[in-house]
């Protein structure tokens, strides 16, 4: 189907679509984080009983400190946050320690 201007459609809701798009197709990109456009992948875990006390409480002692409640995904993409950040060999012996305590 071959495309017709629009200017005898006046001011229609399609007419004013269609300039939006055009205006945004022309504006530079506003600075956004890298995965700003992708969408949250479901994952699970299986943790033990000790995992998901040490969750709990650590989830709620930074709501505590936060003064706001904080939700355990937020804490576990903060907690990832952090691994980036920390040496690797601080990492694996921590999750030494965590495997191998029970």
């Amino acid at each position: 189907m071959a495309k017709r201007s629009l200017t005898d459609a006046g001011s229609s809701k399609l007419v004013r679509q269609v300039q939006e798009e055009e205006q945004a197709q022309n504006e530079a990109p506003a600075l956004v984080g890298a995965g700003a456009n992708v969408r949250p992948q479901p994952k699970s875990y299986r943790l033990t009983p000790t995992d998901i006390a040490r969750l709990r409480s650590t989830t709620a002692r930074v709501s505590d400190a936060a003064g706001r409640p904080i939700s355990e995904t937020d804490l576990v993409k903060g907690l990832l946050l952090i691994g980036e950040k920390t040496d690797a060999k601080k990492i694996l012996s921590a999750i030494k320690d965590a495997v191998f305590e029970g």
